[in-house]
C-alpha cells in the first residue's frame, strides 16, 4: 500500500494548480458519471434504431450497479486514502462508501465498452472520457490505484458479460427460445 500513497502524493505533488482542481472536480462531480451514461441510454431507447444499444446500457448499468455498489464494495471495505492519511484536505466533498473498486471508474468503463462494442469511434472517445473520469479519482484522492486499476478490470469484464448474455439469451427483450434473434450489427 505504501506504492500506491507514494503515486497519490506524486500526483497531489506535481499535477495540482486551480484549472486542474476545477477540471478534476468536474470530472468526479457526484452523479455526473450516472447521468451522462443515463442520458446515453435514454436517447438510444427513444430513438428506434438505436434500442438494442439502449436495452444493452440499460441492462449494464443495473448489472454495473450490482457488481460494484452491492457486491464488491461491502465485501472488501478498504478505507479511502484520505481517511488513512488525515493529512490531505480534500477539494471535493468526502465520499460516503468504501474505495474498492471505484464506482466511477467501474461504470466509465464498462459503459464505454458497451458503446465501443456497438460503434468504434463513439467508444473510443468514450474510452477516453473514461481514463480522464479514471485519473480524476486519484488526483482528487478518492482512490488508490489498484481501486481504479480493478473499476476498469471489472467494469469492461462486466460489460462483456452483460453483452454476451444479452447477445445469447434475449432479442429485443424476449428469450430466444420464444423468438429467432438475427445477428446485431458491428457498427463501425
Amino acid at each position: 500500500m505504501d506504492w500506491e500513497f507514494q503515486v497519490l502524493n506524486y500526483i497531489r505533488n506535481h499535477f495540482t494548480n486551480k484549472i486542474m482542481d476545477a477540471v478534476m472536480s468536474l470530472f468526479s462531480m457526484p452523479g455526473t458519471v450516472v447521468a451522462l451514461w443515463g442520458l446515453i441510454t435514454l436517447i438510444a431507447l427513444i430513438i428506434r434504431k438505436h434500442r438494442p444499444f439502449g436495452r444493452t446500457m440499460l441492462l449494464n448499468l443495473a448489472v454495473s450497479a450490482i457488481n460494484c455498489s452491492l457486491i464488491l464494495k461491502p465485501i472488501v471495505r478498504r478505507l479511502r486514502p484520505y481517511v488513512m492519511n488525515d493529512t490531505i484536505s480534500l477539494i471535493v466533498r468526502p465520499e460516503i462508501d468504501y474505495s474498492f473498486p471505484s464506482g466511477h471508474t467501474f461504470f466509465a468503463f464498462s459503459s464505454a465498452t458497451i458503446c465501443f462494442i456497438y460503434n468504434k469511434p463513439f467508444g473510443i472517445a468514450m474510452y477516453m472520457l473514461s481514463a480522464c473520469i479514471a485519473f480524476s479519482r486519484l488526483y482528487l484522492y478518492v482512490h488508490f490505484p489498484t481501486d481504479v486499476l480493478f473499476g476498469v478490470v471489472f467494469g469492461v469484464l462486466t460489460a462483456l458479460e452483460v453483452y454476451y448474455l444479452e447477445k445469447h439469451f434475449l432479442c429485443d427483450g424476449v428469450p430466444l427460445k420464444k423468438r429467432k434473434c438475427l445477428p446485431r450489427p458491428s457498427g463501425n
